[in-house]
């Protein structure tokens, strides 16, 4: 396992992030995750830069795909999903987080079903010959918006449906219905990112990874037992000042990484 560090918790601008790569790299994190608001106006070439010098791997980069809501919606994701392949490749990034769209798994139409499985299969397709890989964002409405991942079963239906090597699961805990351990049991064996937290009472009441109510050594252990072996990554930074979260979770996932192997 390694950590990762999403830079949306510095904001969106050339200096913010020119700032935070040397930090990120001295304190000890080996990966950087990056969202649209900033890769649409960033200059990649410098970015991959800045990345390469402080040994960092861009490990993820944060679209917002949406097959369910239009037609309209369904074509600009496509459209979208071309232009995150080319980012892709010019950063050297094998993952581009993937959301299902605007609606939930238990009121989404047949249609809806058909709709996202086809745009799923087309990016796939589309990603495939460079090496590209879209793990589908496992969400629910609290965290943002709805998505048709807001279950395992429902997760796991999409990636039978779909069908295709190159899809996985960016896991975000917790779905509906499930505790952390059975959403960890059920779905690890394809999570090949996690999008780490833990919260005090209920979302969004974020805390340390150590320090909220779920036992996350505890969650890792599941997630171990069913193979995952990929990056933990510190998503919303800003539950306290971003620095020092950086600062107090590398120090976590170290011991934790040390202590799982």
């Amino acid at each position: 396992m390694k950590a990762s560090f999403c830079t949306n918790a510095f904001g969106h601008r050339q200096e913010e992030i020119e700032k935070a790569v040397p930090r990120l790299a001295e304190l000890g994190y080996d990966g950087l995750e990056f969202w649209e608001q900033y890769l649409k106006e960033a200059d990649l070439g410098w970015v991959k830069a800045i990345a390469d010098e402080y040994d960092l791997k861009i490990v993820q980069i944060c679209p917002y795909f949406d097959f369910t809501t239009s037609l309209e919606t369904w074509e600009k994701s496509i459209r979208d999903a071309e232009a995150f392949i080319g980012y892709a490749v010019e950063l050297g990034c094998a993952f581009i987080r993937t959301y299902t769209g605007n609606v939930g798994s238990a009121d989404a139409t047949p249609e809806q079903w058909d709709a996202c499985v086809r745009g799923l299969q087309k990016i796939c397709e589309m990603g495939a010959p460079h090496g590209v890989s879209f793990p589908l964002e496992t969400h629910q409405v609290i965290h943002h918006g709805p998505n048709l991942t807001d279950t395992s079963a429902t997760t796991l239906r999409l990636l039978d449906d779909v069908g295709m090597d190159n899809l996985s699961v960016n896991l975000q805990t917790p779905l509906i219905g499930e505790s952390v351990f059975y959403t960890a049991d059920k779905l690890g064996e394809h999570v090949v990112h996690l999008h780490a937290h833990n919260w005090v009472g209920a979302w969004p009441n974020l805390t340390f990874l150590d320090s909220g109510d779920v036992d996350f050594s505890a969650f890792i252990r599941v997630l171990r037992s069913r193979g995952f072996d990929g990056y933990i990554s510190i998503e919303h930074g800003s539950h306290h000042p971003p620095y020092e979260t950086a600062e107090h979770e590398i120090r976590y996932l170290r011991r934790l990484m040390a202590e799982y192997g």
